[in-house]
């Protein structure tokens, strides 16, 4: 195989930021994407990736041994393990495109597969305006589209910083937003809260009281340090499950948290890990130690796509995170994606669906 193409496609999205791919093409005009969104810094990334089109357009080479490569090289920070990432499920793709497979299929190793794995509700980034009644209407709109999990992160006032100055009456407009959106979706779908690190040892108890009076069965990343104490302490005060590992990049540092009881869900980024193959890993390091595992990803279609094929090929990947509602053109502009209900379907060859970058922004009529 030779690689004789290599693009990069920056996509505005919305206040949250843009959709960063990568799109690589063999002599046999088969392609592959990836997605580089999300790390913090777009443009080095885009510099990253540059830097790797150079070295990838070059001699044939045997394309199991270009993967092992892209794995083995990624660095361990961030802005670098984005880039190879992106690259690393790009060519991942061109590969199963190759063998007219799906990337589940390829993961699989002739296993079975699923056809579709569930979805929950990201509504976090579809509210620009954080009001109450704006999280609310959110919620219903998953609802009616026939999502039974919502996810929301709503302390956008709370720091650990704020919390020792001010006490937890700085998190009082972020339990409004999660009051309006548990009366909002109802008592029969699964609430779900991201904290995003922002509480700390001292208010553990106030946010376990907050997810038993609202029935919150998953709270992620509560504090800065998920120490097995204190994760221990939320649980018995909650009644809820802990997520956590979005923020890890080798996979060494998963193993850690594993072992260290902190969390009961593993999450992990197909953007950061360093793609695919690792994400295949960690998931079926977590099934090593009985843990169910569901891919964070509050990203776009390319991320889904793959992180689906992941979790189609391993019994333990319980839920896919959705960003729902981020943009009214992503069925245009991802063709071929499809969403039932709660389900994300997984189909080939490849990821199952095609990037029309000229869709992005517009909507059909």
């Amino acid at each position: 195989m030779r690689i004789t193409a290599f693009e990069t496609h920056r996509i505005p999205v919305n206040h949250r930021g843009d959709w960063i791919f990568v799109r690589v093409a063999d002599d046999a005009g088969n392609a592959g994407w990836g997605e580089a969104s999300g790390s913090g810094d777009d443009e080095a990334v885009l510099a990253a990736l540059a830097d790797m089109a150079t070295s990838l357009q070059q001699d044939e080479c045997d394309p199991d041994a270009l993967l092992d490569r892209l794995r083995q090289s990624a660095s361990a920070e961030k802005v670098p393990r984005t880039a190879a990432s992106a690259v690393e499920h790009a060519v991942t793709e061109l590969v199963a495109r190759r063998l007219n497979k799906s990337v589940a299929e390829l993961l699989s190793g002739g296993g079975s597969i699923r056809d579709d794995v569930p979805i929950y509700a990201n509504v976090n980034r579809m509210c620009r305006d954080r009001a109450p009644e704006t999280v609310a209407a959110a919620g219903r709109q998953a609802v009616a589209g026939g999502l039974k999990r919502v996810k929301f992160a709503p302390f956008d006032e709370v720091t650990p910083d704020g919390l020792a100055v001010a006490g937890t009456g700085i998190a009082g407009p972020g339990a409004d937003r999660l009051r309006a959106l548990r009366a909002a979706i109802g008592p029969d779908v699964a609430l779900m809260v991201d904290c995003h690190w922002r509480f700390t040892p001292e208010t553990v108890r106030y946010l376990g009281d907050l997810a038993r009076e609202l029935d919150i069965g998953w709270i992620e990343d509560p504090l800065p340090d998920l120490d097995p104490v204190e994760m221990q302490r939320l649980r018995d005060a909650s009644g809820a499950r802990i997520a956590g590992g979005e923020a890890l990049l080798v996979h060494e540092d998963f193993e850690a948290l594993i072992r260290s009881g902190a969390v009961d869900v593993l999450i992990a980024d197909v953007k950061y890990v360093g793609g695919v193959g690792p994400l295949d890993r960690i998931c079926k390091l977590a099934a090593d130690h009985g843990m169910t595992f569901a891919p964070h990803n509050p990203s776009g279609p390319i991320a889904t796509a793959a992180s689906a094929h992941v979790m189609a090929a391993n019994t333990n990947a319980e839920v896919l995170e959705f960003p729902f509602g981020e943009v009214p053109w992503r069925a245009d502009f991802a063709a071929g994606e499809s969403l039932i209900g709660d389900r994300f379907a997984v189909k080939g060859p490849g990821y199952g669906i095609a990037l029309k970058p000229e869709k992005a922004g517009t909507r059909a009529t």
